[in-house]
């Protein structure tokens, strides 16, 4: 169990964190504290592992590739691309992590103290206590479906009969994310769907307000701490529906539509709003923030049959709003086209289906 425990921390915290360190370098003339950096490389590379996931299952699945051979693709080829990323930051940006690394640490207010300890809270009380959802029938019962029998969406896991059309669910293989998880990790998996997947979730999702509270309110420390305390208050009472986003974060954070709206898309609004401010400072685009558009695209096609659609339109909205109020034209159009190949999933959902 405890080698269980490390390995699923390393595979949720550690890998992206070293995986998302390209994305996270600020720009040039711009100024970034090492919280700020953490939470950005965090993020990232968790969009860029779930990005690299999603296509390579698709295919897996398609092609009735076992699952542990679709593991061992996956495992290899995300360690070396993100190898590979880490090695680029270190030699064309080691004057910028330097720099990161030696900026003193960001000013942080009772509130944001306060703020941190609810954060905590809630990822200890989602390890000790879970919550079932009528989902789960579905989405727990197929990733344990293809742990246990190494082939995935093959039985309909509500009547355990072979699928005979398993295109509606085949384009957004979020379960098998939890599948491989427990199977790295030799935990069970409706014991990992349930108790040690949903910590790393909300996480991730207070990593995401971190970074957009850093873009909101750029150097005013004590506003960024109340945003991130009214955020964690909010989440831990917005349980007036089960339709809520809090309830998806705290009560079905295992389910690939939880991750969409509460990690995907506000990571990148994030994104977009990050690239706007750096607009108006006149600092110029890098081209890894518009890899990272598409890389998000890619995550939200994973969470979701209709994310990555989802993400085209977020990523529309904010350019047009760039090009009504700042005139500005070549870097909305660039935008937009690093959204569209996740619609490559919606496509081939329409034909097969």
């Amino acid at each position: 169990m405890i080698k269980g425990i490390l390995v699923t921390i390393a595979l949720e915290i550690f890998f992206p964190l070293l995986a998302g360190m390209v994305f996270a370098i600020p720009g040039k003339g711009e100024n970034s504290s090492g919280s700020v950096f953490l939470a950005r490389a965090y993020t990232s590379g968790q969009i860029l592992l779930f990005a690299l996931f999603q296509p390579l299952f698709v295919y897996s699945i398609l092609k009735n590739v076992s699952l542990s051979k679709a593991v061992s693709v996956f495992l290899p080829l995300s360690l070396g691309i993100s190898a590979l990323l880490l090695l680029y930051s270190l030699i064309r940006y080691h004057d910028r992590v330097i720099k990161v690394i030696k900026s003193p640490a960001k000013k942080v207010s009772i509130w944001g103290i306060i703020a941190a300890v609810a954060v905590c809270f809630m990822m200890v009380m989602s390890f000790f206590m879970t919550y079932t959802d009528g989902d789960d029938a579905y989405y727990v019962a197929a990733a344990s479906q293809s742990a246990s029998s190494d082939a995935m969406y093959v039985t309909e896991p509500y009547t355990g009969e072979a699928i005979l059309s398993p295109y509606r669910y085949l384009f957004a293989p979020f379960p098998m994310w939890v599948a491989m998880l427990s199977k790295l990790s030799g935990i069970r998996t409706v014991a990992m769907a349930h108790t040690f997947f949903p910590w790393s979730m909300i996480l991730l999702s207070f990593a995401v307000l971190y970074c957009i509270a850093d873009s909101l309110f750029d150097g005013e420390y004590r506003k960024r701490d109340i945003y991130m305390l009214f955020s964690s208050i909010l989440v831990m009472f917005g349980d007036y529906s089960i339709y809520s986003p809090e309830n998806f974060l705290l009560a079905r954070s295992r389910q690939g539509k939880a991750a969409l709206c509460s990690f995907v898309l506000p990571f990148l609004f994030a994104l977009l709003l990050r690239m706007i401010r750096e607009s108006e400072k006149n600092i110029k685009p890098r081209f890894e923030n518009f890899v990272l558009i598409m890389l998000a695209g890619c995550a939200g096609a994973l969470c979701s049959t209709m994310g990555g659609a989802l993400c085209v339109c977020l990523v529309c909205v904010f350019a047009l709003s760039m090009m009504v109020t700042r005139r500005k034209f070549l870097m909305p159009f660039f935008m937009i086209v690093s959204s569209c190949p996740c619609l490559v999933f919606i496509l081939m959902y329409l034909i097969k289906r």
